[in-house]
């Protein structure tokens, strides 16, 4: 019997599910899985034979958003919802402080049927190639505040809050691959450099993005780009220097909130953020907003989405900067018409194939690349909302759910379910 993705986390993560209830589903937190989010209820409305309409603001054909609505013309499969709002603002720990058992608080939503919303005519490209053409909507807004039912976080709740109830998180069942993104600019520029290093093949053209030709960055210079240390004299005051020996030209980090999984993801790998024992080792991060002269500075983006509009120089716009930032492996710039940013290759160990539509997840299945995190689903007390049950089990193994794999079952490596253990064979 072949059992997709994440159908067997459904078994491994909440047993059985809450009564069915009637009504919309609302999911807040992690931004890293939102695309396969909106994939998940793609399918769990076809399984049951309806149509699926994707729900976003804004008119792009290959970008999500941090706010959207999946609608199905019947009950999705296996439960008695057949609509899913999402809103991913903020990240991970918003599953918990959105959620109506977590902090209860109250937060924007796309309600299908009353918001202002206009057919976006093609098809989904890059990252939403799963859409049919007339199957999205751009819409005006938000038009409806609530709470939500939960939903997904990057990384165990306690990285947000030691305070929270370890009851309340349980493993997804599967793993999210991260990794260093930079802008067209940084990207070139590495690779020019690097040819005469001989670190990128001769061969090479300038902008291939394929795994041989891919540059790369250090995990040490990334802790050093990322970390609190602000003086006029430090390293960040290097700018592009730090990674372009002589380069004097602004780098700029697109950092997420701490609320986020992804920044949670980022400080837990680069800065050992856990290692507080009694020999200590944890490197604070650079605040938001900071800035060394003119050679360097953070800015801040709410989720994924915001970081790739930062990485494509145009929130802020810029015509001059380096950038980089941190994503999960389910964005692939490649085979979007927008996206200009790239995935760089970490201590010369690329994850990223650098063709459309991979899975991204290879060398991360087979031990060569550990910026990896095994994600958890916000259920409290061990029970987990019918949506997210019914979505654990909608998406195939493979390439078709890109960024992610099965703990333990299709890769021998992980971290047992402790983001602060080392990536290993188990």
């Amino acid at each position: 019997m072949n059992l997709s993705k994440l159908m067997i986390a459904t078994l491994a993560v909440c047993g059985v599910s809450q009564a069915l209830a009637a009504g919309p589903a609302r999911l807040t937190g992690a931004s890293a899985s939102s695309i396969n989010v909106a994939r998940a209820a793609k399918v769990l409305c076809e399984n049951a034979g309806g149509t699926y309409t994707l729900y976003k603001i804004g008119e792009s054909t290959g970008s999500l958003g941090n706010v959207f609505t999946g609608k199905c013309d019947v009950d999705f499969e296996g439960i008695s919802e057949d609509e899913v709002r999402v809103n991913v603002s903020g990240g991970s720990e918003n599953a918990v402080i959105n959620a109506t058992a977590g902090g209860n608080v109250k937060v924007g939503f796309i309600n299908a049927a009353t918001a202002s919303c206009t057919t976006i005519a093609g098809a989904g490209t890059g990252s939403l190639s799963f859409m049919g053409a007339g199957r999205m909507r751009n819409c005006t807004g938000t038009n409806e505040s609530a709470t939500s039912d939960g939903g997904y976080l990057d990384v165990e709740g306690n990285h947000f809050n030691a305070n929270y109830n370890a009851g309340d998180f349980t493993p997804a069942g599967f793993s999210q691959v991260f990794g260093v993104a930079v802008n067209k600019r940084l990207y070139e520029a590495l690779q020019t450099h690097q040819k005469t290093t001989g670190q990128v093949p001769a061969s090479c053209a300038i902008g291939d993005a394929t795994a041989a030709c891919q540059p790369s960055v250090s995990k040490a210079d990334i802790a050093t780009l990322i970390n609190n240390g602000t003086s006029a004299s430090g390293a960040k005051s290097l700018g592009g220097g730090l990674l372009i020996p002589g380069n004097t030209t602004k780098i700029s980090y697109c950092m997420r909130p701490q609320t986020s999984g992804t920044q949670q993801a980022a400080q837990l790998y680069f800065l050992n953020y856990e290692a507080t024992a009694a020999v200590g080792g944890k490197v604070p991060v650079v605040a938001e907003g900071a800035s060394v002269g003119s050679r360097y500075s953070s800015i801040l983006n709410s989720g994924s989405s915001n970081v790739r509009a930062c990485l494509n120089d145009t929130a802020p716009a810029t015509s001059t900067d380096f950038r980089f930032g941190v994503l999960s492996a389910e964005n692939n710039p490649l085979g979007s018409s927008t996206d200009t940013y790239r995935f760089v290759k970490l201590n010369d160990v690329a994850f990223a194939e650098g063709v459309a539509g991979s899975s991204q997840t290879a060398s991360a299945i087979a031990g060569r690349y550990d910026f990896v995190y095994e994600t958890v689903a916000y259920c409290p007390e061990g029970t987990c909302a019918p949506i997210v049950d019914a979505m654990n089990g909608a998406l195939p193994a493979g390439a078709s759910t890109p960024g992610l794999f099965l703990t333990g079952v299709e890769s021998k490596y992980g971290r047992g379910g402790n983001s602060a253990v080392p990536y290993t064979r188990r």
